[in-house]
């Protein structure tokens, strides 16, 4: 798994980022969050802990992990 963090200055833009990014071939799941710098410093370092977790898993159990090459190909094709 993959996560991209995107920093926001405006609230009203968040919500259609949110559904325009979860209609995204391949997006598992999207949240907002709004904290302090240092509670959002621990969300990160808390969810990127969990990515990597569950990357670590994935592989345990010989999942085939898709390339940044392949899907960057497949998001061109796509458009």
């Amino acid at each position: 798994m993959t996560q991209i963090l995107v920093t926001l200055d405006e609230d009203s833009t968040a919500q259609s980022i949110r559904r325009a990014i979860s209609m995204l071939r391949g997006v598992a799941s999207t949240s907002i969050y709004k904290g302090e710098e240092q509670a959002r410093k621990a969300y990160v370092k808390k969810t990127l802990t969990r990515a990597v977790d569950e990357l670590k898993t994935a592989k345990k159990k010989g999942m085939k992990m898709q390339k940044a090459e392949d899907f960057i190909k497949e998001l061109e094709e796509g458009v």
